[in-house]
């Protein structure tokens, strides 16, 4: 799982700093953002470096760590989706890098609950947005009709959620062959 660290923290920095940089959000989203990401990465390191004090539960500890990620990827999103738009591309990374050790199954099902925990962020920002947006708009069903309405949108944000699936299958399916050809080689 050292994986997520060299290459989720990295490229979640990266997003976060464009974000801030060219959309300039409130000084507090800013902070948050950048302080979920420090402790996120803190405890990503703090429980790989103790990975083999808990060989018993490392298969629990690798899903839980994929779990925390996939959180830690969904508050960003929420700070900062609405700043910048690429803030989606945070759901692949610990949905691929579960793959890497789980099933086709427990990899699908990871991807697709990434996928509509985005899709639920998309759904409830736009609903915020709408309310506020619109004094016409008293309810929040109402909201979400509006919301559910935009087809353009929501046909983008489906091809985004079935990339994180399709994505995390494809590095199940190639982590899956290398150890096959490993183990043929023996």
């Amino acid at each position: 799982m050292h994986i997520l660290n060299h290459f989720f923290i990295p490229f979640a920095l990266i997003l976060i700093g464009f974000a801030i940089y060219f959309s300039e959000p409130e000084t507090a989203v800013t902070r948050l953002s950048f302080a979920v990401l420090l402790a996120a990465f803190a405890l990503n390191v703090l429980i790989n470096r103790n990975t083999y004090r808990f060989m018993r539960w490392i298969r629990a500890l690798r899903v839980g760590l994929v779990w925390l990620n996939l959180l830690t990827a969904a508050v960003l999103f929420y700070l900062l989706g609405g700043y910048w738009a690429p803030m989606w591309l945070l759901f692949t990374m610990p949905s691929a890098a579960g793959a890497m050790f789980m099933g086709r199954a427990g990899a699908g099902l990871t991807a697709a609950a990434a996928a509509a925990l985005m899709m639920a962020i998309y759904l409830f920002r736009g609903a915020r947005f709408a309310l506020i947006a619109d004094p016409g708009i008293t309810t929040y069903a109402e909201a979400l009709r509006q919301v559910l309405a935009t087809g353009q949108v929501w046909g983008q944000a489906a091809i985004h959620a079935l990339f994180i699936v399709v994505f995390a299958l494809f590095v199940q399916a190639m982590s899956e062959m290398v150890v096959k050809m490993r183990d043929s080689m023996r």
